[in-house]
């Protein structure tokens, strides 16, 4: 039950701070409020979020991250191997 409450509360400050960096970020690029952005807007300002915060989990715990195993992009993929005809 303890571990539980400590992994939601752990969420909803991730969750506030990402709003927040979200805010900001659309307050300084935009010079306006996330919440008035269009479509477009809001989409650029989250990639850059998302940048930032990736650039800097990744300078962060560089060892961590060199022991996990790279994932695979979801949907349509090229086949790597071109089948030869013998």
């Amino acid at each position: 039950m303890a571990d539980e409450f400590d992994t939601n509360l752990l969420r909803m400050i991730a969750a506030e701070l990402w709003f927040s960096n979200r805010l900001k970020a659309a307050r300084e690029f935009f010079g306006k409020s996330y919440l008035s952005l269009s479509v477009a807007e809001k989409t650029s300002v989250d990639q850059l979020v998302l940048g930032a915060i990736g650039s800097d989990y990744q300078s962060i715990t560089p060892d961590w991250l060199q022991t996990q195993k790279a994932q695979q992009p979801l949907g349509f993929q090229a086949p790597t191997d071109t089948p030869t005809k013998t």
